[in-house]
């Protein structure tokens, strides 16, 4: 017979835990995204949509605040972290007790 009450608590973990790390990992990308703060024009304003961008710049890093890049490597070494926690409770030659 089948126990469908643990067969949910299985499937609900597996829910949760899918969702934990894909928001890790995309919050993550997006700390990487983060601009750099608009630089000031020299009568002190800002301009308000940014300097204007050309695609080739697109794969340089134009001054990503330091906080983002350190959030970013945070989220990335969570996510992977969980899903090595997973490997760990799925596979039980590596249960050592």
């Amino acid at each position: 017979m089948i126990d469908w009450m643990a067969f949910l608590v299985v499937f609900g973990a597996a829910l949760v835990s899918a969702v934990f790390v894909v928001a890790l990992y995309s919050l993550g990308i997006r700390f990487l995204a983060t601009p750099a703060p608009p630089a000031p024009r020299p009568d002190g304003s800002f301009e308000p949509n940014g300097p204007s961008r050309d695609d080739e710049d697109d794969d340089i890093d134009l001054g990503r605040p330091r906080w983002a890049t350190i959030a970013a490597n945070v989220c990335f070494g969570l996510s992977g972290l969980a899903v090595l926690v997973g490997v760990f409770l799925i596979i039980p030659g590596l249960h050592f007790w």
